[in-house]
């Protein structure tokens, strides 16, 4: 990596807040640089990566990312905080949906990338291979697009590894979140998301979710804050306990997407965080005359992830996701 400090910043690499830009030494990435902020306690101990705006639209995470940076103190932090507040760079201003607008590729779903690929393959490697290693646990945060809502949730990614998945989800659970889902370990087989690249090595990686319409709203904020100081605070980078959770933090450990059957005007009868049961209708499509055209029905029970806002939906187009509840194990057991 090349780095550059801005003229308030310390050295990089010393105890301090180094603040300023990073360039990924790939050339399919050298175009670009990264805002970069560091936090380096004057005592050693474990790293935290943290990271927003892989979708530019989703403000709240990316507000949180910029906050973080000033409430880690290097006189009383042990390890390192390592935060990029903006990953998806070629979409700034242009305010493009999930897509990185190079290579028309969703970065979320392009994880662990390659180095000989386009230029999400290329970040994404970056990311997992050149920025994150050693760290003890990195943060994807995200935070509802412009048209989407989601509930407040956690990923992490299960594996046959007993000890690290229970670690994962340890520190999922640092989050007041609504569901904390655990991927299935088939998704280990095909690239996608941060946590699951992770896993793959042996990695601890989380994504947190929260928000809605591309707006950065304090209780969404203050989410992504508050749980990324919880991990801060049992990894033991903070000498503090956790802060209390107001929510269950349901467990969940597989989910389905609900796609929509027809080109319409989507009509909602479910909001996500809300439970339904298989069979449940969860809402109509209509024409511009008012006439239903289809309706959809939950494939499983279980709780609603997330779903699209703007009505207009074409033909198999997502319109929500439903996570299933976990069937071994109910909410109640100590895991922290």
């Amino acid at each position: 990596m090349e780095i550059t400090a801005i003229d308030s910043s310390c050295s990089y690499g010393e105890p301090g807040i180094f603040r300023g830009w990073l360039r990924f030494k790939n050339p399919t990435l050298s175009e670009y640089r990264w805002p970069f902020c560091e936090i380096r306690g004057t005592s050693p101990g474990p790293k935290l990566c943290i990271s927003a705006g892989v979708h530019v639209n989703e403000v709240s995470a990316i507000e949180a990312a910029v906050r973080l940076q000033n409430l880690f103190d290097p006189e009383s932090i042990c390890g390192v905080v390592s935060i990029i507040p903006l990953i998806n760079q070629p979409a700034l201003y242009r305010y493009s949906e999930y897509v990185c607008p190079i290579d028309g590729k969703n970065i979320n779903h392009t994880f662990p990338g390659r180095p000989d690929g386009t230029f999400s393959e290329a970040l994404c490697d970056a990311i997992v291979n050149e920025w994150t290693p050693g760290s003890d646990c990195y943060v994807d945060m995200h935070g509802g697009d412009l048209r989407e809502q989601v509930s407040r949730f956690v990923l992490y990614q299960r594996t046959n590894d007993k000890e690290f998945d229970e670690q994962a989800r340890r520190l999922a659970m640092c989050f007041d979140s609504e569901i904390v889902l655990g991927l299935p370990q088939s998704y280990l087989d095909r690239p996608g998301r941060s946590p699951t690249a992770f896993a793959r090595g042996n990695r601890v990686a989380l994504m947190s979710e929260a928000g809605s319409n591309g707006l950065a709203d304090e209780e969404t904020i203050s989410f992504h804050v508050n749980g990324v100081l919880n991990i801060a605070r049992t990894l033991g980078i903070l000498d503090a306990p956790a802060t209390p959770y107001q929510n269950g933090r349901l467990i969940c450990d597989d989910y389905v997407w609900v796609h929509s059957p027809v080109d319409g005007e989507f009509h909602t009868e479910i909001e996500p965080g809300c439970r339904v049961e298989k069979g449940q209708r969860l809402g109509s499509f209509r024409n511009f005359f008012g006439e239903t055209l289809a309706g959809i029905n939950a494939p499983s029970s279980g709780l609603v992830l997330w779903r699209i806002t703007h009505p207009s939906i074409p033909r198999g187009e997502p319109v929500l996701a439903i996570a299933v509840e976990e069937r071994t194990t109910a909410y109640g057991t100590d895991v922290n």
